[in-house]
Parts: C-alpha cells; sequence; structure tokens
C-alpha cells in the first residue's frame, strides 16, 4: 500500500473514533440530564401532592405527605452530595432548565440541595406526627424549592 492509502485510513479511523465516543459522550450527557429530570419531576409530583394539604384542597393523609416528603430528599441528595454525578460541565448545556449559574456558584447550589434534604428528613418525621407539626416543617421545604429555582432554574 502506499503511503498515502496508510495516512488516509489512519485519519479515518481517529475520526470515526472521535465521532464515536462524542456520540458516547452526548448520549452521557442526555442520561444524566434525563435523570436529572426525572429527580425534578418526582420532586414536582411530590410537591403538587403535599401543597393540596398545605391549601386545604386535599385532605392530610400521613403516608402520602411522607411519601411526598421522602421524594424530596431524594432530590435534595441528588442535587447536593450527588452533585457532581448529576450536574457534570458538559451537562450545562442542551435539553435542560438548568441555570449556568449552578455551575458558577456551586457551592451556594450544594448548600441549598442540602438544605432541602435536611429540612424534607424532618417534613418526614413531622408528617408522622400530625398534620400541624407537618404543616409547618413542608414551609421550609417549599421555601427552600423556591429560592433555588427562583435562582438557579432558567424560565
Amino acid at each position: 500500500m502506499k503511503f498515502t492509502t496508510l495516512s488516509g485510513i489512519a485519519v479515518s479511523a481517529v475520526l470515526a473514533g472521535a465521532i464515536g465516543f462524542t456520540a458516547l459522550a452526548y448520549a452521557a450527557d442526555a442520561d444524566v440530564i434525563a435523570a436529572r429530570r426525572g429527580l425534578m419531576k418526582a420532586n414536582g409530583t411530590a410537591a403538587k401532592a403535599i401543597g393540596g394539604m398545605l391549601d386545604g384542597s386535599a385532605k392530610f393523609d400521613a403516608a402520602t405527605a411522607g411519601d411526598g416528603a421522602k421524594a424530596m430528599v431524594a432530590a435534595g441528595h441528588g442535587f447536593g452530595a450527588e452533585f457532581d454525578k448529576n450536574f457534570p460541565d458538559s451537562t450545562m448545556t442542551g435539553d435542560t432548565k438548568a441555570s449556568p449559574d449552578i455551575w458558577k456558584n456551586k457551592d451556594d447550589f450544594k448548600k441549598r440541595a442540602m438544605a432541602l434534604e435536611a429540612d424534607a428528613t424532618a417534613a418526614v418525621a413531622a408528617a408522622a406526627k400530625g398534620e400541624g407539626d407537618f404543616k409547618a416543617a413542608a414551609g421550609k421545604v417549599f421555601g427552600n424549592c423556591k429560592g433555588c429555582h427562583e435562582k438557579y432554574r432558567l424560565k
């Protein structure tokens, strides 16, 4: 074979590998964004159920309240303690409503997520004590959600 043919094959192999690697990285980022979105969707579903109990449009149910708070614990944990897994730098762009400010202010974002986890954990325990205790604890949880959405969610 001629040198030009070999170099052409080598260049083609390198390009194919680079394209394949890029495609895999893109797919991995899409999976991470989807997982992050899944945590937020579960959190939103829980917030809706709990919100109904808080505004009186739904009857208080300790099991539903506790389960909803557990979903919020999972979101807080996923966004705080597992930040690096759920917010790699490569997912700053793409099909996401996560603001780039999350990555610019990682410590603040993680602190807020950990506060959500702690307050939602307290809400799980409060749900077992009754409606009054749960409503007081859930107020803190919703304050966490609101503060983070205002600062770190794209509109």
